[in-house]
C-alpha cells in the first residue's frame, strides 16, 4: 500500500471538472488523474522516471480538496 499526499497544480482540478461536466466516467477521469499523479509524484515534474506508466488503481480510499 502506497500513501500519496501530493499537491496538484489548478489545471488538474480543471480538467477533471470539465471531463466531468462533458460526461466523461469514473474510469476517464481515473485516466487524468494517474497522469497528473505521474508526472507530480513519481516523475517529480520531469526530473526522473522518464517513460514510466503510471495506473491509479486498487485505491482503498482518496481524499481531495482545492485550496
Amino acid at each position: 500500500m502506497r500513501w500519496i499526499t501530493q499537491d496538484l497544480p489548478g489545471e488538474v482540478a480543471r480538467e477533471l471538472f470539465a471531463a466531468r461536466d462533458a460526461g466523461a466516467g469514473e474510469q476517464q477521469q481515473t485516466v487524468i488523474l494517474a497522469r497528473a499523479l505521474g508526472h507530480a509524484y513519481f516523475r517529480e515534474w520531469g526530473h526522473r522516471a522518464h517513460g514510466l506508466h503510471v495506473a491509479f488503481s486498487d485505491v482503498e480510499f482518496a481524499d481531495f480538496s482545492i485550496g
